[in-house]
């Protein structure tokens, strides 16, 4: 019988915003999994140099809803962490950020990827990127809020008749966002 070895690669580190990380490894959120339990197991593999959460409801995070703070679970071993957040509401999103900064997180990460009907539903997820001011200004908002990084991820867009994503990419930039992520499909392709 043999034994799975798992070796790390390493990786040098990157800086987003502020925050030196020990890798350029991330684990994306991904709804479902990313749950504490799974970043830690994840990190005692070793590589990874930052961890997100699965998505939040901004308006829920601030309601201390038992759902978000099961999502928020996290350790001294589940660090540095960031929490993904998402919702239609760009007062409830910097509300949310700030909140996020006051309880040591070490960065806040707006969706505008998820393309789930009930989130894109709530004017969350991939839905932003249809309407590229209000998305623009709901970034540059929560950049301003807050002073610890603030990322982006993002799909192409909602459909290949709509790729919005190089646009958004080059004002988000310039709103001052730390870091973005794309995700190589659009909304309809799921």
């Amino acid at each position: 019988m043999s034994m799975i070895q798992w070796t790390t690669t390493e990786a040098p580190e990157i800086q987003i915003g502020d925050r030196v990380l020990a890798s350029r490894y991330f684990l994306s959120p991904l709804a479902g999994y990313t749950q504490h339990a799974f970043r830690v197991a994840i990190r005692e593999l070793g590589g990874v140099g930052l961890c997100t959460t699965d998505l939040v409801l901004a308006s829920h995070l601030l309601s201390g809803s038992r759902k978000s703070k099961a999502l928020l679970t996290t350790s001294p071993a589940d660090r540095p962490l960031t929490i993904q957040i998402f919702g239609g509401i760009t007062a409830e999103l910097v509300a949310a950020a700030r909140w996020l900064e006051q309880h040591g997180y070490a960065a806040v990460d707006l969706t505008m990827g998820c393309p789930m009907a009930k989130i894109n539903g709530n004017g969350g997820g991939a839905r932003i990127m249809c309407s590229p001011d209000a998305a623009c200004q709901m970034v540059a908002e929560v950049v301003d809020a807050v002073s610890i990084p603030a990322t982006v991820k993002m799909r192409l867009g909602w459909d290949r008749d709509s790729i919005t994503a190089p646009l958004l990419a080059r004002e988000f930039e310039q709103a001052g966002v730390a870091a973005i992520t794309v995700h190589g499909r659009t909304r309809n392709q799921g």
